[in-house]
C-alpha cells in the first residue's frame, strides 16, 4: 500500500466522520427543536392560564364592587331608619321638638301604646336583619299605614316613601 491509498483511506475516512459528525449535530439539532416545540407548548398553556385567572380577578373584582355598592346603600337606608327612629322620640308628627317625657307623664296610655307597638316592630326588625323571610304582608306593603314603621326599607322592599320639601 501506497501513500496514495492511505491518504485515499484518511480522506474517505475523514469524510465518514463528517458525515458522522452532521448526522450527529443534525439529530441533536432535532432534539433541542423538540423540546423548545414543548416548552414554548408549555409557555402557552401557562399564559392561556393566567389570562384565565386574569379574567377571573377582574370578574371577582366587579362583583365586589356591585355588591359593596349595595351594601353601601343598604348601610345608607339603616342609618336613615335610625335617624328617623331617633328624630320620633324627640320631634312630633308635624315637626315640632317634643320630651317624650312629659308626653309620657301627660298621656300615658297613648305612649305605651305607641311604644308596645314601636318594641313588636323592632322586633320584628331584628328578626328580619337575623335573616327571617318576609311575610306576603310585609313584601306587598306600598302605603305608609301597612308598613313596619321602624324599619320600612328592611321589612318592606316595595315601599317607596313620599318625601316632601
Amino acid at each position: 500500500m501506497g501513500i496514495t491509498a492511505l491518504i485515499r483511506i484518511a480522506a474517505i475516512l475523514a469524510i465518514v466522520l463528517i458525515v458522522a459528525s452532521g448526522l450527529w449535530y443534525v439529530t441533536g439539532l432535532r432534539a433541542d427543536i423538540a423540546v423548545s416545540k414543548e416548552n414554548a407548548k408549555k409557555l402557552q398553556d401557562a399564559v392561556d392560564l393566567q389570562h384565565m385567572v386574569i379574567a377571573q380577578i377582574k370578574a371577582d373584582q366587579e362583583q365586589i364592587q356591585q355588591l359593596n355598592a349595595e351594601l353601601a346603600s343598604t348601610v345608607r337606608a339603616q342609618r336613615q331608619d335610625m335617624q328617623a327612629l331617633s328624630d320620633r322620640f324627640s320631634t312630633s308628627a308635624n315637626g315640632s321638638k317634643r320630651n317624650i317625657g312629659e308626653l309620657a307623664v301627660a298621656k300615658p296610655a297613648s305612649v305605651e301604646r305607641a311604644i308596645n307597638k314601636g318594641t313588636v316592630n323592632a322586633l320584628r326588625c331584628v328578626e328580619i336583619a337575623s335573616g327571617a323571610t318576609l311575610t306576603e304582608a310585609e313584601q306587598n306593603a306600598t302605603k305608609s299605614n301597612e308598613i313596619n314603621k321602624e324599619c320600612p326599607a328592611l321589612a318592606n322592599p316595595r315601599y317607596k316613601p313620599v318625601i316632601v320639601n
